[in-house]
């Protein structure tokens, strides 16, 4: 489902001029057909493990580490299973920008009691 919104978002985010133009999507490496999926992305810009036949705009782009993805990003897409989203969260709250906001499209809820992330 991540690769379905970056090529909408990446597609319809080219339309207006208030934006940068750049999205980047953090994805978890992995070899497919004896290459660096990051790479294929990157270079071809297809995610052909879980969107093949479909091309992603020259815009998306990207990332290994979500420290780096999120850096200077005012709105973040959350498109990941629910069991990594602390852990996510963790990593990104000291580099996240104060006024930037998060959309989830979490299929599920992880509850914590008595935990915050600030």
């Amino acid at each position: 489902m991540g690769s379905i919104i970056a090529k909408r978002v990446g597609t319809d985010i080219l339309k207006f001029n208030t934006f940068e133009k750049e999205i980047r999507i953090c994805i978890y490496e992995e070899i497919t057909n004896g290459r660096k999926l990051t790479e294929i992305i990157n270079q071809q810009h297809e995610n052909i493990k879980y969107l093949p036949g479909h091309k992603l705009p020259h815009n998306v782009i990207a990332y290994l580490d979500v420290v780096e993805t999120v850096k200077d990003a005012d709105i973040l897409l959350f498109v990941i299973p629910h069991q990594f989203i602390e852990r996510i969260c963790n990593a990104i709250k000291s580099h996240v920008k104060n006024i930037a906001f998060a959309i989830s499209f979490l299929k599920a809820c992880l509850f914590v009691f008595a935990y915050s992330i600030q």
